[in-house]
């Protein structure tokens, strides 16, 4: 019997000198595991970057219905009699002013609210009596439409909202204020 040959169940084998990996073989591994190394790499920032797109949009859309939902509700409690609300929208710049039946508990104040948005600083703020509060940022349109198709005192408002990937959000809502003669 040679010194590296075994017999097994008649068989016979044979092992080389057993004593660790090749330079080729340890090569080898190195590159396979830095492909490896890169292709994860690659999945996992394209996933990262996908999840701050969505939270950005998120963020946007957020943004937009709550300053929309806001301008909302309080139209709707504004006075009925049209010429109590004033308004003007262009591509430029928009505003609305009414005075409300009365006061929320936060603010009690019932008279001149007021919405302002303009193309210069994309911010929508409302300011009633002192204080101005900014209900959204990067606000690329807003506009108010009277819509005499609905109701002499329908009103139409849209928000644009642009994010900072470029993607747009765009919110379109009508209200109605309340009668308090029902």
């Amino acid at each position: 019997m040679m010194n590296n040959q075994i017999k097994f169940n008649g068989l016979n084998s044979y092992i080389r000198n057993p004593r660790g990996f090749t330079l080729i073989e340890i090569i080898l591994a190195i590159i396979l595991l830095g492909i490896m190394g890169i292709f994860s790499t690659q999945f996992i920032t394209s996933i990262t970057q996908s999840a701050q797109q969505t939270t950005s949009q998120k963020g946007l859309m957020d943004d937009a219905k709550l300053a929309m939902e806001y301008i909302l509700r309080e139209v709707r409690v504004a006075s009925e009699n049209n010429t109590d609300i004033v308004y003007s929208s262009s591509a430029t710049a928009t505003s609305i002013t009414f005075d409300k039946f009365n006061g929320y508990t936060v603010d009690t104040n019932a008279t001149a609210i007021n919405y302002t948005w303009n193309s210069t600083s994309k911010i929508l703020t409302r300011t009633s009596g002192s204080i101005t509060t900014t209900l959204a940022t990067q606000v690329t349109a807003f506009t108010i439409v009277e819509s005499p198709a609905v109701d002499s005192d329908f009103y139409v408002f849209t928000l644009t909202l642009q994010g900072t990937n470029g993607e747009n959000f765009t919110l379109q809502s009508g209200v109605r204020p309340r009668s308090t003669t029902i």
